[in-house]
């Protein structure tokens, strides 16, 4: 089957415009300061939860390792416990758009506190491992 030129750059357009960053330019951003605020910590909020899916994954590959070890049990179910953690501020999260701005930025604001904590949970349970595993 013969392509037309056109057609054969439809994939690779559609490709280019999925790659597209999501948040809007500083020029997009609402005149209104409170809905500004509200995008700023939304965009951060998930900015942090995507590095925190990256440290998920560390975890995965570390249980994974220390699984056949001896004596990992306890290692194992703090790593276990971290990613439980996450899966669950992720099951939690529900922001709702209705509400006012300044209601928005406080569940946002909380919501960075919340992943916080996970964080550190995450790391905790990340460095503990690590350091029965040898520093792997």
């Amino acid at each position: 089957m013969i392509f037309a030129p056109k057609t054969a750059l439809l994939p690779v357009l559609l490709l280019l415009a999925a790659c597209q960053p999501t948040t809007p330019p500083t020029a997009a951003l609402p005149a209104d300061p409170a809905r500004a605020a509200v995008l700023a910590a939304e965009t951060t909020l998930i900015e942090r939860h995507d590095s925190l899916m990256a440290l998920a994954g560390r975890l995965q590959t570390l249980k994974e390792q220390l699984a056949p070890r001896p004596n990992a049990a306890p290692y194992l179910r703090g790593l276990a416990a971290a990613d439980q953690a996450m899966m669950t501020w992720m099951n939690r999260y529900a922001p709702d758009t209705t509400r006012p701005a300044a209601a928005q930025l406080a569940y946002l604001r909380a919501q960075q506190a919340q992943l916080a904590a996970v964080e550190t949970r995450m790391h905790t349970a990340l460095d503990s491992a690590r350091a029965f595993s040898g520093g792997q």
